[in-house]
C-alpha cells in the first residue's frame, strides 16, 4: 500500500553545516597555530587587501583579515610550531610583529574559517589563494575559435550562532572567477591584479609580475563578471559523466566533505545540515506546453496596443491581429485593438485613461542605439503597462552572434549596440513573422504579457477585484493577511490590495501601517521589538547590513531585506522567513551511483556482449525482480506479455550495427532503435487499437530487466533523480522549518536552475505549512512553475515599478 504524504520522510544533505560550540575539543583546536597581525586603520582596508595578498598570495598560508578583540589585524594560520610567521610591512615599509594566538572560545568563528583556507582538497588545483586568503577552485577549461580561458570559484565559509548560542551554523558560500588569457606584449607589467599561471606540475598558482622575471607559460587574469560571458552552470546536468562533473553537487560535495574532515582534526564536529523532508499536497498541475498557461489570472478588458517600433515594414494591424490570435488559442475572451500613431518624442503628452491597459510594441533589443524603450517609462506610472519586442530576430537567436548588430565602445566606457552594414535587423517581412519558430516563441511572450498587464491592472485600476483577478486565491489574500517584504505592506482591502512603504524612519508611513497593523493586534514598533526578542540568531538583526555605516541606508537595506507574514485566523501567527546570507546548495545522497548509471550507459561494448539469454532466463530474472519489489505485479505481466517482441526488435537492433560495421554500440543505441520499432510492429499485432509509443512503465520495466542481466546500472538516470526531494512538487521539513519548491514538471536530464530553499522561523504562534504552501503554490508568477517566494512579493515588485516615488505614502 502506497504511504500517505504525512508518512513519507526523505533525507536531503544541504551544503550548509553546523557544530556545537559546547563540544569543541579544546585539545585539538589548540593545534592550529595562529597569529595575529595588528593592522593600523591610518591605511585603508583596500590598500592593506592589495599588499597582504601580494605578500601571501603566492605562497600557502591560510590567512583571514578580521578585527581581534576591538583591534583590526590579519590572522594567519602555520601547519606546525616550527614553522615561522610570515613577514608583512605596512605602506611605510615597516615590519609589523605578530603575537601567537591560542585558542578560546571566542575565536571559533576566525578558527573554522581558518580551518577551511586551510582545505588540502584544494591543493590539487590551486596553490596561493584568491583576494583575502579564499582558497581558488578550478572548475573548468575551456576553448573555442577565437578564445580560451578558465573558470573557477573562489571558495570561503561564514557563521552564525543560532540564539541558544550553543550551535553555529557554517554557511559555504562561493563566487565565480572567470580567468584569461593575458597579452604579454600589452598587459604584463601594466596589471595591478592577481596573475595566475600553471606550473611544472600543471598545477594553477599565484605568480607575481616582476621586469626581472620572463614567465614560462601562458600567463591568466581575472575578468569582470559581466564580461566576457560564459554560459551559466547548470545546478544539475545528466547528459553525461561530463556534465554531471560540471554540476554544483559534484564540484561542492568533495569540499564540504574535505571541510568535515580538517574541522574534526582540530576538534570541531562539523556536520551538513540534513533536511527530513515530507511533501506537501499541491493544487496547481503541470501542463504540456500546447496547454500551458496562467489559468487563474483573468483580464475583462480590452488591451490598447500603441506601436513604438522603429519599422514600419509589416503593418501595426497584422502584428496586433497576429498576436490576438496566439492569445485567443487558450484566452479566447482577450480583446485587442490599435490606437493611433504618435511620434516618440510626444509620449508624454499622450492622454491615458488609468483603467486603460496598455501593450507597447517594440522592435529593438536593450541598450541599442536610439533604443525607444526608455521613451516609454513614464507610462508604466499612468496606466497597466506592459511591452513587447516583436522583432522578429530577437525572437528566434542572438542579433550579435547573428551578425546583425555589433558592439560599440562608448567614450564613457558602457557598450551601445549598432546595426551592422546591410544589416536585416529592421528589415524583416511578413515571411519572417510567419516561421514557426517565431510563432512559438511569440506565443510564449504575449502570455507573459497577458498575464503581467492582469496583475498591473489590478494593482493601478481601484475598479479592480482580486477575487476577480486572482480567482484561485481570493480566501488567501484577504483582510486576514499582511505580508512584508521587499520594503513594503501588503495587506487586503474591500477585495482590493493595499501596498504601503514599511519603512520605521519615515512618520507618515508608520502611521498608515499603525492603522493596518491595528487589526493585527499589533504595530510597526512592537513588531520591531518582537524580531529583536525572538531573532533566530545570537547576532543583532541590523548586523546582516554589517559594511554599510550610513545609518539611514542600513535602517532601508534591513528592512528590504525582511519577509514577515501576518496571519490571524483566532489568534494572530507572525512568520519571518530567514534573511539568508546565502541560500544553501542541495547536495544529494549517492552522486556516485548517478556517475557509475552514466558511465555505464554511455560505455560501448562489444556486440557479441549484448546477446540476450534464452527466454526461461529472462522469466527467472522477471521473477525475482518481482520478488524483490523491483517489479510490481503490473509491470511483471505487461513485460512478460511483450517480452517476445522486445526480444525479436533486440535481435534487430544487433544485426543492423553488425551490417553497418559498428561492433562496439552503447545500451543507449540499442534501447533507442527497440522502443523505436516497437509501435509499428505493436500495431501489426493488435486489431482496432493503435499505439503511438511505449509507455514509460514499459521501457523502465525493461531497463530493470537488463540491468539484472548485463550486471550492469541501465536504467534511466531520471529515475535517480526522482528519489531525491525537492526536485520536484512542494516539500518541507517541519522540525528544521525549511520549505522547498520543486518544479512541476517531470525530472529532466538538465536542471537549470535549484529548486527554492527557504528556512521559516515562527516568531508569535505556530508555523503554519498551509498558509505557506497556499503562497507559493500558485501558477501566475512563472509558466509551469510554483512561487519559490510568497506570491505577495510579485504583487509588491510590481506595485513598485509602477510607482513615480514608491516612499510616498498613498491614500487608503
Amino acid at each position: 500500500m502506497a504511504k500517505r504524504n504525512d508518512e513519507i520522510i526523505r533525507s536531503l544533505p544541504l551544503s550548509h553545516m553546523i557544530y556545537r560550540d559546547n563540544e569543541i575539543d579544546r585539545e585539538k583546536a589548540e593545534k592550529l597555530v595562529v597569529y595575529h597581525y595588528p593592522l593600523s586603520k591610518n591605511y585603508r582596508w583596500n590598500e592593506w587587501q592589495s599588499r597582504i595578498d601580494d605578500e601571501l598570495g603566492s605562497r600557502y598560508y591560510p590567512y583571514l583579515m578580521k578585527s581581534h578583540k576591538e583591534q583590526f589585524g590579519l590572522y594567519v594560520a602555520l601547519d606546525s610550531e616550527q614553522d615561522k610567521p610570515p613577514i608583512i610591512k605596512n605602506g611605510d615599509g615597516i615590519i609589523v610583529e605578530p603575537t601567537r594566538i591560542h585558542y578560546e572560545a571566542m575565536l571559533n568563528p576566525v578558527w573554522i574559517r581558518l580551518i577551511m583556507r586551510k582545505v588540502s582538497a584544494f591543493g590539487s588545483h590551486c596553490k596561493g589563494s584568491h583576494t583575502l586568503g579564499c582558497p581558488l577552485l578550478q572548475t573548468d577549461v575551456w576553448k573555442s575559435k577565437n578564445s580560451c580561458g578558465i573558470n573557477a570559484i573562489s571558495l570561503d565559509c561564514r557563521t552564525q550562532q543560532r540564539s541558544d548560542k550553543n550551535i553555529t551554523e557554517v554557511i559555504l558560500f562561493h563566487k565565480n572567477v572567470p580567468l584569461r588569457p593575458v597579452d604579454i606584449k600589452d598587459e604584463l607589467f601594466n596589471i595591478h591584479q592577481p596573475l595566475w599561471i600553471y606550473d611544472k606540475n600543471n598545477i594553477l598558482a599565484r605568480w607575481k609580475a616582476e621586469k626581472t622575471t620572463k614567465p614560462k607559460s601562458q600567463i591568466y587574469r581575472e575578468v569582470a563578471k559581466n564580461k566576457d560571458k560564459r554560459k551559466l552552470r547548470p545546478f544539475l546536468d545528466l547528459s553525461s559523466s561530463t556534465s554531471l562533473k560540471n554540476s554544483w553537487p559534484w564540484i561542492l560535495q568533495p569540499v564540504q566533505n574535505e571541510f568535515i574532515e580538517q574541522a574534526r582534526k582540530f576538534g570541531f564536529g562539523l556536520s551538513p545540515i540534513v533536511l527530513k523532508l515530507r511533501p506537501l499536497p499541491l493544487k496547481t498541475k503541470f501542463k504540456k506546453a500546447d496547454k500551458a498557461k496562467f489559468p487563474s489570472v483573468q483580464l475583462d478588458k480590452e488591451i490598447k496596443v500603441l506601436d513604438l517600433r522603429f519599422s514600419k515594414n509589416v503593418s501595426p494591424q497584422y502584428i496586433v491581429n497576429n498576436i490576438q490570435s496566439l492569445l485567443n488559442e487558450k484566452y479566447p475572451d482577450a480583446r485587442m485593438s490599435l490606437l493611433p500613431d504618435i511620434e516618440p518624442d510626444q509620449i508624454v503628452n499622450i492622454e491615458i485613461d488609468g483603467s486603460q491597459c496598455l501593450l507597447v510594441l517594440l522592435d529593438q533589443t536593450p541598450g541599442i542605439i536610439d533604443d525607444r524603450y526608455p521613451l516609454t517609462q513614464i507610462l508604466r506610472t499612468k496606466t497597466a503597462c506592459q511591452h513587447i519586442n516583436v522583432n522578429p530576430f530577437d525572437l528566434t537567436g542572438d542579433p550579435i552572434t547573428d551578425n546583425l548588430l555589433i558592439e560599440q565602445s562608448t567614450p564613457d566606457g558602457d557598450t551601445r549596440l549598432i546595426p551592422a552594414t546591410d544589416s536585416r535587423y529592421y528589415d524583416y517581412s511578413i515571411s519572417d513573422f510567419e516561421k514557426k519558430v517565431v510563432q512559438e516563441s511569440l506565443a510564449r511572450n504575449v502570455e507573459i504579457v497577458y498575464k503581467e498587464l492582469a496583475l498591473k491592472h489590478l494593482l493601478l485600476c481601484n475598479e479592480t477585484k482580486i477575487s476577480v483577478t486572482l480567482p484561485q486565491q481570493k480566501d488567501l489574500l484577504t483582510n486576514s493577511l499582511a505580508v512584508i517584504t521587499n520594503g513594503c505592506l501588503f495587506t487586503v482591502k474591500q477585495d482590493r490590495p493595499i501596498i504601503l512603504p514599511f519603512h520605521p524612519a519615515m512618520p507618515d508611513a508608520v502611521s498608515a501601517c499603525d492603522n493596518i497593523l491595528r487589526s493585527f493586534d499589533t504595530s510597526v514598533t512592537a513588531l520591531l521589538a518582537l524580531l529583536n526578542e525572538k531573532w533566530p540568531y545570537h547576532y543583532c538583526p541590523q548586523d546582516i547590513t554589517q559594511g554599510i555605516w550610513n545609518e539611514a541606508e542600513k535602517l532601508t537595506r534591513f528592512i528590504n531585506r525582511l519577509t514577515v507574514i501576518i496571519h490571524k485566523t483566532e489568534e494572530v501567527t507572525i512568520l519571518l522567513q530567514d534573511p539568508q546570507y546565502g541560500s544553501p546548495h542541495m547536495l544529494p545522497d549517492k552522486l556516485n551511483d548517478l556517475m557509475t548509471i552514466l558511465d555505464s550507459q554511455r560505455q560501448q561494448i562489444p556486440l557479441n556482449q549484448w546477446l540476450l539469454p534464452e527466454m526461461d532466463e529472462l522469466t527467472f530474472h522477471i521473477d525475482q525482480l518481482t520478488e524483490e519489489g523491483e517489479l510490481s505485479d503490473t509491470n511483471r505481466n505487461m513485460l512478460l506479455s511483450e517480452l517476445e517482441l522486445l526480444c525479436e526488435l533486440w535481435k534487430c537492433a544487433l544485426k543492423k550495427y553488425y551490417s553497418d560495421n559498428e561492433f562496439n554500440v552503447t545500451y543507449d543505441i540499442l534501447k533507442k532503435y527497440v522502443f523505436s520499432q516497437w509501435p509499428e510492429k505493436k500495431n501489426v499485432l493488435m486489431v482496432g487499437v493503435s499505439v503511438k509509443r511505449a509507455s514509460t512503465s514499459l521501457i523502465a520495466s525493461w531497463n530493470k530487466l537488463l540491468s539484472r542481466v548485463f550486471d550492469l546500472p541501465l536504467g534511466d538516470p531520471r529515475n535517480w533523480l526522482k528519489n531525491v526531494p525537492g526536485i520536484t512538487r512542494l516539500w518541507h521539513d517541519p522540525e528544521q522549518n525549511y520549505v522547498i519548491v520543486g518544479s512541476l514538471s517531470s525530472p529532466q536530464p538538465i536542471i537549470q536552475r535549484q529548486p527554492s530553499i527557504r528556512q521559516w522561523h515562527a516568531l508569535q504562534g505556530e508555523l503554519n505549512y498551509e498558509l505557506l504552501a497556499g503562497l507559493v503554490d500558485v501558477d501566475w508568477v512563472r509558466m509551469n512553475q510554483l512561487a519559490g517566494n510568497p506570491c505577495v512579493a510579485t504583487l509588491v515588485r510590481r506595485w513598485k515599478e509602477c510607482q513615480i516615488q514608491p516612499n510616498e505614502v498613498p491614500c487608503v
